[in-house]
């Protein structure tokens, strides 16, 4: 595995610079699914509030409310945090690192049921089909109806799937991308998680890629995490994180 990590604050500064010529313009996004479409059924969110009840209540109270030793999952709080992800991203979150003292310690398909309870709580609607682990990177968290469509804001921490390409001297992109999705300050997406994520039809010019040696993995597919900048003749992401997931693309 190949992975580095630069401090978030130089990379600001330096996406700023890199596009300070640019002129503002309007985002452009892939459309998914968001969580008014009736993503979980309630059985499901039912099984899901058994196992929170079991697992998660000490941090989190029963009415998800929060405490003193974790955060609320519903209202203002979690929206805050989890707008504009995806619920693969919350799947990861829960599974990876809850409870704290000991992380995956239920069945992937038992986290999915405490994510179809979470989304409960915070008043999206039940659905016919239940939540699956090959939905999940469709399924945006949106705060009102309708809002699936935005865009990830310019300067947002993302992460992206795809192909790292040499396009000229010294310039490389990541080719086949996947949309970007906001990670906030979570790390990258688990292993496992983003080798199974498909590429995409978007291409990035990668900044700040000197530092993780680019050349030594042409032609491989990569996950990167930076901070996004998307314009109308420009799409960069300065690089945070780069992880190498397999040896091609499948070109």
């Amino acid at each position: 595995m190949h992975r580095r990590i630069l401090p978030v604050f130089l990379v600001q500064l330096l996406v700023m610079l890199a596009v300070l010529q640019v002129p503002p313009a309007a985002q452009s996004g892939g459309k998914h699914g968001d969580t008014w479409d009736g993503v979980y059924t309630e059985a499901q969110a039912d099984r899901g509030k058994g196992h929170f009840t079991g697992l998660c209540r000490r941090c989190h109270n029963d009415d998800l409310g929060g405490s003193e030793r974790g955060p609320a999952l519903r209202g203002e709080t979690f929206m805050s945090h989890w707008e504009l992800q995806t619920a693969s991203a919350l799947f990861a979150k829960a599974r990876d690192t809850m409870p704290p003292d000991s992380p995956a310690s239920l069945s992937d398909q038992e986290y999915l049921d405490v994510v179809a309870h979470v989304l409960r709580a915070n008043g999206f609607p039940a659905g016919n089909e239940a939540l699956k682990l090959d939905r999940l990177d469709d399924i945006a968290i949106v705060k009102s109806p309708g809002g699936g469509g935005r865009s990830v804001p310019n300067f947002a921490l993302v992460r992206v799937v795809g192909c790292l390409t040499p396009s000229s001297a010294n310039v490389w992109t990541l080719s086949q991308a996947s949309e970007p999705v906001p990670t906030v300050d979570q790390p990258v997406a688990a292993q496992k998680d983003a080798e199974a994520q498909p590429l995409g039809t978007r291409t990035f010019r990668l900044v700040s890629v000197a530092s993780f040696a680019p050349e030594t993995h042409k032609g491989e597919k990569m996950q990167a995490r930076g901070l996004l900048y998307q314009g109308s003749d420009k799409n960069l992401l300065n690089l945070v994180a780069l992880e190498r997931l397999g040896s091609g693309c499948g070109n």
